[in-house]
Order: C-alpha cells, then sequence, then structure tokens
C-alpha cells in the first residue's frame, strides 16, 4: 500500500490536497474523508471522468444532502455521466465535498492541486488573453463627429476639485495620525 495524492474539491468551490493510503476500497475511504458536518450516511459514487490521452480523471462525491450543503465547485462540462438522470457536470447538483483523482494508464497515480489546474484549464478549452488587443482597431471604432459632439469639454471649467490619479481619490485603509506639535515644547528640547 502506498500513499496516493488526490484532490478535494470543497463545496464552497476551493480545492485542495489530501494523502491517503489506498487499500483498494475507495468508496470507504472517501466516505471516511468526508466532514462529519455534512451528516451524509450514503457512501459517495463515482460521478463523471475525462479522458485526456491517457490520463483519466474521475471525479467522486454525493448526489443527495441537505440545503446548504450543495457543492457550487464548476466542473467542466463534456464528461462521462455514471448516476442516472445525471448529463451535465457543469450543472448537475452535487452536495458535500468531492473528490478527483488522476489515472494513468487505469493506474491511480498523484493528482496535485497545479496538475488538476492544469487538466482542468485544458477541459475547459483553455483560456484566452482578452487583454492584447492592441493593433486590432477597425474604422468603426474611430470617433465619430456624432460621438465628439456628444463628448462635454471640459477645459473651460476652473474647478480644481478634479482628481488626476487613483490615489488621490483612494482612501488609506488606516491613514497615520498627524503629528501635532506645540512649538514651546519644540524650543525647550532644543535647549
Amino acid at each position: 500500500m502506498k500513499g496516493i495524492e488526490f484532490v478535494v474539491l470543497k463545496k464552497n468551490g476551493n480545492v485542495l490536497n489530501k494523502k491517503f493510503t489506498f487499500d483498494g476500497h475507495l468508496k470507504d475511504l472517501l466516505f471516511k474523508l468526508t466532514d462529519k458536518r455534512f451528516k451524509i450516511e450514503i457512501e459517495p459514487c463515482k460521478l463523471y471522468s475525462y479522458d485526456i490521452g491517457d490520463i483519466r480523471l474521475d471525479i467522486w462525491g454525493y448526489i443527495d444532502g441537505k440545503a446548504g450543503q450543495e457543492n457550487t465547485h464548476d466542473l467542466p462540462p463534456m464528461a462521462k455521466c455514471y448516476v442516472k438522470n445525471f448529463t451535465k457536470a457543469d450543472t448537475d447538483l452535487l452536495f458535500a465535498d468531492s473528490f478527483a483523482l488522476k489515472y494513468n494508464k487505469n493506474e491511480l497515480v498523484n493528482f496535485s492541486i497545479q496538475d488538476y489546474a492544469q487538466y482542468y484549464e485544458k477541459l475547459l478549452g483553455g483560456f484566452e488573453d482578452l487583454g492584447n488587443t492592441d493593433g486590432e482597431w477597425s474604422e468603426d471604432e474611430e470617433p465619430t463627429q456624432e460621438d465628439k459632439d456628444f463628448i462635454v469639454d471640459d477645459d473651460d471649467d476652473d474647478d480644481d476639485d478634479e482628481l488626476s490619479t487613483d490615489d488621490d481619490w483612494v482612501p488609506e485603509a488606516h491613514p497615520e495620525p498627524e503629528e501635532v506639535s506645540d512649538s514651546s515644547d519644540d524650543s525647550e528640547l532644543e535647549e
């Protein structure tokens, strides 16, 4: 028996790593690892699997629970479902914590949070960098005369209340108290 690392998909959407000694009784082990606060009487079941080449990710968890115990972790769609009437991993209602296990050619292997994040991104189709749009302007995006007429010109206003930087208007979290000194105290210190 060896120690295997797996990922816990907490009901609040967070993830964490756990390590266990696998003895072949996975349902019993995952049931023991389920937080006792949930007061769940049933064993977890295999819910979904995702195939990525030779790697298979299995998601185990609970399909029954009480209000307030819903698992808010978002799973990628397009999973193979193992529970009757469960058809979409990204919308099916799960309860309590769920568990993600990694298999390489059907052998249970270590699964870190970093690995989970990489597979998660891959299963979602990757994330596009929407912030890099320099040089992609079209003629439609140039201001028209109608746009220019709509814009109010504040240059004639001599109002000094305008704030030029974010630092000018964002209050400090804990401003330092101002030091007030009495000029007579200063002269006494100099002597």
